[in-house]
Formats: C-alpha cells, sequence, structure tokens
C-alpha cells in the first residue's frame, strides 16, 4: 500500500476510527484538520463524560467562592441564554456574593429571564439590575454579524 500512512487509529469505547493520509499536500492538510478535528471532538466528549460522572455523584458547585469565580460563572450560565435571545453581551460585576448585571435589552421579559438565570446559579446571594430596556439606534443584534455594522466614517 504504497503512497499512504495510517495517520491515527482512535479507540473510544466501541467506536474505531481509522484516517488514511495521502501523500500529497492536499492529503496531508486534509489529514491534519480531520485529525484536529477527531482530537477536539474526543476531548469535549471526554469533558461532557466528566460532567456526567460529576451530576450522577451528586456533585453540586461551591457557593461559598470568592467574587471573580462566581462572575465567570454568572457570565458562562448567560452566554447561551443571551444567544437565545439575540441581544448584546451582558456586563457581569461581583461584589461578595452579590451580582450586578449591566447592559441593554429589547423588553422586560429578557430583563426578568437574565434575573431568573442569574438567582438560581449557586453562590449568588441578590442580583441588581443596571439593565436598560430599549436598544440604542446604533446597537445591532449579535446574529446581524458584520454586515449590521456601520462604518465609521
Amino acid at each position: 500500500m504504497r503512497g499512504k500512512r495510517v495517520l491515527a487509529l482512535i479507540a473510544t469505547g466501541t467506536l474505531a476510527l481509522g484516517v488514511t493520509v495521502f501523500e500529497t499536500v492536499a492529503g496531508r492538510r486534509i489529514s491534519r484538520r480531520l485529525a484536529h478535528t477527531v482530537t477536539r471532538w474526543a476531548q469535549y466528549q471526554s469533558g461532557r463524560l466528566q460532567g456526567f460522572r460529576y451530576r450522577l455523584a451528586g456533585g453540586h458547585p461551591d457557593p461559598t467562592v470568592e467574587g471573580r469565580v462566581l462572575a465567570d460563572r454568572v457570565r458562562s450560565t448567560l452566554g447561551p441564554l443571551e444567544h437565545r435571545l439575540d441581544i448584546p453581551r451582558v456586563h457581569v460585576i461581583a461584589d461578595g456574593h452579590d451580582i450586578v448585571l449591566h447592559g441593554d435589552v429589547d423588553s422586560v421579559e429578557q430583563v426578568w429571564a437574565l434575573l431568573g438565570a442569574t438567582g438560581q446559579i449557586p453562590g449568588v446571594g441578590r442580583v441588581k439590575s443596571r439593565l436598560h430596556v430599549g436598544l440604542v439606534p446604533g446597537d445591532t443584534r449579535p446574529s446581524a454579524g458584520a454586515s449590521g455594522r456601520t462604518k465609521a466614517s
């Protein structure tokens, strides 16, 4: 089998995946990209398995963390919600176990959704809202991307 090499053999449980590489520049490029994709997928699945084990063992986040860690925990929880609501990023400030949310949203319902999600995070004491209802005309939704932004003159 001249001209081919086995790049990787990955075994995950009962799944085995073999990747072959052609001896061309394009083949090496494709195989590197494929190996990178497979590696990232395996790391992602490993993290999911670790989280599953944590939840199965009855683990809970530590509610006595410092403000920096709590603010990061709030940001990571609000990120998917911000994406789903299609609103600009909400700024999170932690003052001990009190959280201050600052930013712009479209409606009061979005304010309540953000406050409710923040209040359910372990370690959060009080949630203060500095959220403003109504986006400024210059603001764009994250879904608009670069095409929704105006060019600076």
